[in-house]
């Protein structure tokens, strides 16, 4: 690669990490939180996003930190199916930089403090959490379809090499 290239290259990252500064930060407090918490399984680099699987915990994608469960979490059915749409959000994120926190962050949470509140009042899960805005268009950027209520499954991948997990982890 040549010099000039990689330069440009290192630039482009900055102003990405700089348009996505307050998701970024929350990122890296929640990466130091889980850490202590020894919560991480495992941490790797892929599609310009650090993906973190987490043994147990909330996934959510906060700028440059996918952080994912796979299906050992109380949380999630399906790992790759998981991973991918956490990458949608930070797909969102990297769209809206600065907005993203009040336009996805503030609607995701929200959808999923209902769903939280629909499973405590009627012991069942919430069947319609990602067929609303804003995970809806996070499946959708990531090629995740929603087949029935409640049960989302792996469809053909809208990018050329979406985020998988690793052999390790699966």
């Amino acid at each position: 690669m040549s010099r000039v290239r990689q330069i440009s290259m290192w630039g482009c990252r900055a102003l990405l990490f700089v348009w996505e500064l307050p998701q970024n930060l929350l990122g890296l407090y929640n990466l130091r939180r889980q850490q202590r918490r020894n919560l991480i399984e495992s941490i790797r680099f892929d599609n310009e996003r650090w993906m973190v699987q987490l043994k147990d915990g909330h996934p959510i994608s906060l700028g440059l930190f996918v952080f994912w469960a796979d299906e050992r979490s109380r949380f999630v059915t399906d790992a790759n199916t998981n991973l991918r749409h956490e990458y949608g959000h930070s797909i969102q994120s990297r769209i809206l930089g600065p907005l993203y926190i009040p336009i996805v962050g503030v609607a995701s949470v929200l959808r999923a403090y209902y769903a939280g509140w629909y499973r405590r009042r009627y012991g069942r899960n919430w069947g319609r959490y990602y067929e609303g805005f804003p995970e809806a268009w996070a499946d959708h950027l990531v090629g995740v379809k929603s087949l029935s209520p409640g049960d989302i499954q792996a469809d053909v991948p809208a990018e050329p090499n979406p985020p998988r997990p690793s052999r390790r982890e699966r």
